[in-house]
């Protein structure tokens, strides 16, 4: 039970992956690869961000253990969760309203998955929102092209 939380968020993360890769992987491949780049690409700035910036995970300053399982890394500002789930949101929000929206609703749900399991703050995740936009905007705007 106590892995529900957290665990649910990273299963409805590789949901929203999965049916954007199956749902567009014909028609929309350019769009399907700007919502993957930009997913990782938010992991990765999130994580240079924590290097930057380390800062302690709720549950150890609270003392009250997690709702899953937490490896131990650079700290919870921004949360890397929410930047890549916001980052591939908004993303397929950029490139088909209704999908993006539907997309956009589990990227909150996956930071209130991470808030509620108590290993991050809702500041993190305004944090990781706001990574992922920048950088689903910024492909977006610079419009990778990828041959299929």
């Amino acid at each position: 039970m106590n892995n529900l939380f957290l665990d649910s968020g990273n299963y409805l993360l590789i949901i929203m992956y999965t049916a954007l890769t199956v749902s567009w992987w014909k028609k929309r491949r350019e769009a399907l690869v700007h919502a993957l780049l930009s997913s990782l690409l938010a992991w990765i700035i999130a994580g240079f961000i924590k290097d930057i910036f380390p800062t302690p995970r709720p549950f150890i300053e609270n003392g009250l253990m997690p709702f899953g399982r937490i490896g131990l890394d650079n700290g919870s500002f921004p949360s890397a969760h929410a930047s890549a789930a916001f980052a591939f949101g908004v993303s397929a929000f950029m490139h088909d309203g209704p999908i993006g929206i539907a997309m956009l609703i589990g990227s909150f749900l996956i930071g209130l998955a991470r808030v509620v399991g108590n290993v991050h703050y809702p500041i993190d995740i305004i944090g990781g929102a706001v990574v992922g936009t920048l950088v689903a905007y910024f492909v977006f705007r610079s419009h990778p092209r990828f041959r299929s």
